[in-house]
Order: C-alpha cells, then structure tokens, then sequence
C-alpha cells in the first residue's frame, strides 16, 4: 500500500509541475473606450508599427480573418510590430454595456486573442470613420508607422499575406 501511495503521489508531483512550467496564456486587455481613448491607446504604441483592426464578434469575414491577424501579431511580436482590435459590438441598437463586455472577455478567453481589444463606444460613428478614413462596415484594417501615420489600409475580409505585407510596410520594410 504504501508504495501505491508513493508512486500516486510521485504522479501528482510531476503533474503539478508539469502544469506550474507552462506560461500562462496572457488575457487579452480589454475596455471600453471613444475616440479619445482610443487616440490615447495609439500613443501609447508610438514608435511601433501597428496593425488597427475594425472588426465584431457578430461579423462572419471578421472572425473568418481574426486567426490569421493574431498570428501575424504573435509572428511580429518583439520585431516592432504590434497588432490592436478596435470591436464595434457596442455599435448595434440596444445591447447592454455591461452585457457587451462580458461577452467580449468570454469570447477573447475562449479564442486565445492575446491582443488588445478596445470596444469603441460614441454617440456616432462618423467621428471614427473620419478620422481613420473608414468606409463604415467592418472589416477594416489599417497599418500605422512607427510616428502613428497611416501607411495602408484594407477594407473586406484580409489574409495572412494581407497582414504581412501591411506590417511590413508599417515597419519599412516595403511589404515585399
């Protein structure tokens, strides 16, 4: 009996330690914010090329496009890239604020989005839409340079290649 225990117990040491050594998957930063916010957020990334995503839960060439963005993030991740989401779920008629919120943090956990996800929230919309030069629906990705320039912009549903290219250039790299 008491070598049964032994081993069990050996078992549950590096099983514990074999969980303790893996990296905790970093939660995504995720707040509500308008366009002021938003202008801040993007300071807080000058000097880095930046991807800016336009995107929401309830749009199918978002998600559709969501798991190529993030690996391009995660691929330039410390090569002084960075990618942001900024989420329009707060743009449909009617929704709860509270309610929004707890969706997107449930949403970015269960997908692993590591990245920031910034829910803009406005009287209206066209102020956002002028000042990144948006068409309105979403998907929209634009890239920033280094000193917060708009290098590029992509409208629709992107690729990985899309991604690339577009950082690539945000970086001065010339996208080829």
């Amino acid at each position: 009996m008491r070598g049964r225990t032994l081993v069990l117990a050996g078992v549950v040491i590096c099983l514990l330690a074999t969980l303790g050594a893996r990296p905790a998957a970093q939660a995504a930063e995720v707040r509500v914010v308008d366009l002021k916010g938003l202008e801040a957020a993007l300071q807080k990334y000058r000097g880095q090329a930046v991807l800016l995503n336009f995107w929401a839960i309830w749009c199918e060439p978002c998600l559709a496009e969501l798991p190529d963005l993030l690996a391009v993030g995660r691929d330039f991740r410390g090569k002084g890239g960075v990618v942001l989401t900024v989420s329009y779920d707060l743009m449909v008629p009617e929704v709860a604020y509270d309610e929004v919120l707890k969706e997107m943090r449930r949403f970015t956990a269960q997908r692993g989005i590591d990245v920031p996800v910034f829910i803009y929230e406005a009287e209206d919309y066209d102020q956002i839409n002028e000042r990144f030069g948006l068409p309105g629906p979403v998907p929209v990705t634009i890239s920033l340079d280094r000193n917060g320039a708009v290098v590029e912009r992509h409208a629709g549903k992107s690729t990985r290649d899309d991604f690339v290219k577009m950082m690539k250039k945000a970086i001065g790299s010339g996208g080829t």
